[in-house]
């Protein structure tokens, strides 16, 4: 007993170590700008290949890049400078109410969500949200955070001599790309971050707060953009909070054109196969 008590106290205590090594030198454990950059554009193009995209000259699709340059746009010149993201915004054509984006640049929004708005400032909500994931890297932190985490379960199953099941089942990661959950500290600083981001570039920040009152009200199970965030109803309190106390008066919000509205189901058409180059 009293062995088994030494060597569980010398498995944590090694795995502390560990994670207090790991800690101190994050930066080993996240991926560069660069390698966001790569990893999101080529999780795109299998995107892109896999699923039905509502083609370029579709309203929807051109107002969201329409909004997306307008808050490019609105970033100051002095940290555009210091930004390698490759931006693009496409929109999948499934019922989905869901929006996302890859670590470097690529974001994806879903027929189902465009078809719960009802004006321009929701629609630049959500993309200013989503675009702060991106400029502050929350993937890159959440996969490091992810890799140390796993480092000290490794280390303590090293000392205990666990097989290799043990093994695949601590480092379950099923898609690190698509599956890794932001932190609540994450889903808070996009939206802050993505609020002063809207509000320079002209839209009234009650977008986003009626998206999260949307949510909220739907109860039941969450759509999959807040399934693994905070609850929408205390995000669409804090955002109504941060509008009151700015003080500021806000323009008006742009409703979406009959053509935005109108249901695109069924529009989307999927990019050919790459062939293959002979020789």
């Amino acid at each position: 007993m009293n062995g088994m008590r030494c060597a569980t106290a010398r498995a944590l205590a090694t795995g502390v170590l560990l994670w207090s090594v790991a800690a101190a030198q994050a930066d080993i454990f996240r991926p560069s700008k660069e390698d966001q950059v790569k990893l999101g554009t080529d999780a795109a193009a299998k995107v892109r290949k896999s699923e039905k995209l509502l083609p370029d000259d579709h309203p929807r699709v051109r107002l969201l890049r329409s909004a997306a340059q307008r808050i490019l746009d609105a970033i100051p010149a002095d940290q555009r400078k210091k930004e390698i993201w490759k931006f693009s915004f496409d929109v999948i054509d499934k019922k989905e109410v869901n929006a996302f984006a890859f670590p470097g640049g690529p974001i994806f929004f879903f027929n189902g969500l465009i078809d719960k708005l009802e004006t321009e400032d929701q629609l630049a909500g959500v993309l200013a949200h989503e675009m702060t994931h991106v400029r502050n890297q929350h993937w890159a932190s959440a996969y490091a955070d992810n890799m140390k985490r796993r480092l000290g379960i490794t280390a303590i199953l090293t000392i205990f001599n666990a097989g290799s099941s043990a093994f695949d089942i601590a480092g379950v990661a099923d898609d690190l790309l698509v599956g890794l959950p932001y932190s609540r500290k994450h889903e808070s600083e996009a939206d802050r971050v993505g609020l002063d981001l809207m509000v320079r570039a002209g839209y009234n920040p009650e977008g986003l707060e009626f998206v999260m009152r949307m949510f909220a009200s739907e109860g039941g199970r969450p759509w999959e953009f807040v399934s693994s965030h905070p609850d929408p109803n205390n995000r669409s309190k804090a955002i109504a909070k941060w509008i009151k106390e700015s003080g500021k008066t806000f323009p008006p919000s742009t409703p979406l054109s009959p053509e935005v509205r109108k249901k695109a189901d069924g529009q989307g058409v999927k990019q050919p196969a790459a062939t293959k180059k002979d020789g």
